[in-house]
């Protein structure tokens, strides 16, 4: 596994730094065409954003922590450990993006911090692997997927910036609980449970990712800024479920069966 980049030797200091000097909000015609409403909008989008990079930060301290209890190898740990500091670094850049776009200087509403969801009923080990598979596996491959949609229709230099830098970190993130899954400390019956805990797992974070998007992601949503309507959500939700997610569980030998017959269900 390829683990250092240009990106993974710089801090997150340094890469705002150079993405903060490399553009020029003021100059971003596609923002300040937007009505007053509208910018207030997506201000209020970026920062939830924000708020959901920071707890996602905090999650990967805990992740962090139980790969090494795992016994996960080094390129794994490096990735996990600087993942960290990269989910800090992305709601720094989130927040530059809620400001580019807000037109006051009013605060903006705290989100609540979600339940973390734990497996008690399981031996460590395999905590730790639905742990990773949940959280990195599942939940990092949906946000590749949904940031490349994203990225795709980004008109606004800002969108364009913070989508494209924040993409290209999620991908590794991503690769974390794949290389967990693909672990030779798990054994076949570790496996087979974690088939038979896979719907679970799939409907925890689509139901995250699907919650409320109607409302807030709407159809009349201004395209170009890095936020798509719900419409597109789910159509990237659904991208990565059959494209991504159940052919790596059956690449890392965990049959997908279960998995499989959860997302027919929930298409129908």
């Amino acid at each position: 596994m390829r683990v250092r980049d240009h990106q993974m030797t710089a801090s997150p200091s340094e890469r705002l730094t150079q993405l903060l000097r490399a553009h020029d909000s003021t100059e971003d015609e596609a923002v300040r065409a937007l009505t007053p409403e509208a910018r207030s909008k997506f201000a209020s989008l970026w920062q939830r954003r924000a708020q959901n990079e920071l707890s996602t930060s905090r999650v990967f301290v805990q992740l962090d922590a139980e790969l090494r209890l795992f016994g996960a190898p080094n390129e794994v740990l490096e990735l996990s450990a600087r993942a960290v500091d990269d989910e800090i670094f992305h709601a720094e850049l989130c927040s530059w993006a809620a400001k580019v776009y807000r037109t006051t200087s009013e605060p903006l509403t705290r989100l609540p911090e979600p339940a973390q969801p734990s497996f008690p009923v399981c031996s460590p080990r395999l905590h730790r692997a639905l742990f990773a598979a949940l959280h990195s596996a599942v939940n990092e491959t949906l946000a590749v997927t949904y940031l490349a949609a994203c990225l795709a229709e980004a008109q606004s230099g800002v969108a364009r910036s913070v989508v494209r830098t924040i993409l290209s970190d999620e991908v590794r993130h991503s690769r974390i609980g794949w290389a967990v899954l693909g672990s030779p400390q798990l054994t076949t019956q570790d496996r087979a449970s974690i088939a038979h805990f896979m719907p679970a797992l799939l409907d925890i974070c689509v139901s995250a990712w699907l919650a409320d998007t109607e409302r807030d992601y709407p159809d009349d949503l201004p395209v170009g800024h890095g936020c798509i309507t719900h419409v597109a959500i789910a159509a990237s939700v659904g991208d990565a479920l059959q494209s991504v997610i159940l052919p790596g569980l059956e690449h890392v030998g965990v049959d997908a069966t279960a998995a499989r017959s959860w997302v027919e269900q929930t298409r129908r």
